[in-house]
Parts: C-alpha cells; structure tokens; sequence
C-alpha cells in the first residue's frame, strides 16, 4: 500500500497547508457533532437553566483557550477555515486575531492549554450524567458517537493539519497512523 502524501512536509507549523484541503470531509464529521451539541444543550435546557449556561459556558472557554492556543503555535490556520476537533475552531480561529499583538509565553501558554483541554473534557463528559439519567441507551449511543468521531477525526483530518506536529491531537493522529502503516507493511 503507498505512503498517501499531503500538501504539508515535517516541519513544526507548515503553512502550506492552508486553506484546509479536507475541509468538506471536515464538515461531513464535524457538522453532526454541532447538531448533537444543540440537542444536547437543548435537552440540558429542560434539566436545569444551570446546567444549561455550565454546558454552554464550557464551549466559550474552549473557544477562547484554543484560540491563544493558535497564536501560541502560530497556527496557518488564523482568520481562516480550520479543521480543530469538535468544530471549536471555527469561532477560535476568528477569535484568535484578537490575540495576535498578545506577549505570548510557555508558561502562559502550558496553563491555556491545560485549562483549554479541561474544558473540552468537559463539553463531552460534563452531560453524561444527565443523558445516563435519561436513558442508559442513549449515553452508550453518545459514548459511542463520541469515540467514532475521534477515531475518524485522528485518521482523516489530523494528519493534513498544518499544525500537527505540535498538537497533541496532532502528534496523536501521527503516531496512530504510522502504527497503522507499520502493520500494513
């Protein structure tokens, strides 16, 4: 089986990946994950008004987090389309402009991160309770969403994102794939 091969070579942020060339495959995974967002929130809206706003308060900090996240790694993708996990990064890359003028350090940069990550964590464990509450069925159907999307989305969007070399997801995506390669062979 040949090696596919991407627009975008081993460097740490490689520009030459933008715009985006999966950006259809992208939305094909993604845009059902924003609509289950909605039914979630929709749903978490009947529960409690306050678990409604933590739900929705988790996806502005992703926003805002990941968004000097992309400053930080001097992401190609800034202002433009970019292929970020979950669709997060379809407000932060917008948001992010906003940051670029910002004294940027590893330290500040480890605590974003960090936070950017707890934060996203919490978008998807935050309503388990709540869906189990509802239906067991429908917390292993969410459970179950959830990780074929990551799955596709390490396979598939990953590893043709100019910032794959330093994102964790990225550096994941790459692994997995060589991985993948190596028992091909």
């Amino acid at each position: 089986m040949s090696q596919p091969t991407y627009p975008c070579h081993e460097r740490s942020v490689d520009e030459n990946c933008v715009p985006y060339e999966r950006k259809a495959l992208y939305l094909l995974l993604t845009v059902p994950m924003i609509v289950m967002y909605v039914a979630i929130a929709v749903f978490l809206w009947t529960v409690d008004i306050a678990v409604f706003g933590i739900y929705c308060a988790l996806f502005v900090l992703v926003a805002v987090f990941q968004s000097y996240v992309c400053v930080y790694w001097q992401c190609p993708h800034v202002g433009k389309f970019a292929p970020c996990v979950g669709g997060f990064c379809i407000p932060s890359s917008q948001i992010a402009r906003l940051f670029k003028n910002v004294k940027r350090s590893e330290k500040t940069y480890n605590i974003v991160l960090t936070l950017a990550f707890i934060s996203f964590l919490g978008i998807i464990l935050f309503p388990l309770y709540f869906i189990c509450r509802l239906s067991f069925v429908y917390m292993l159907i969410y459970v179950g969403i959830v990780a074929v999307y990551t799955v596709c989305f390490l396979l598939f969007i990953c590893p043709a994102c100019g910032t794959r070399h330093v994102c964790p997801g990225g550096q994941v995506a790459l692994q997995l794939r060589g991985r993948i390669r190596r028992q091909d062979a």
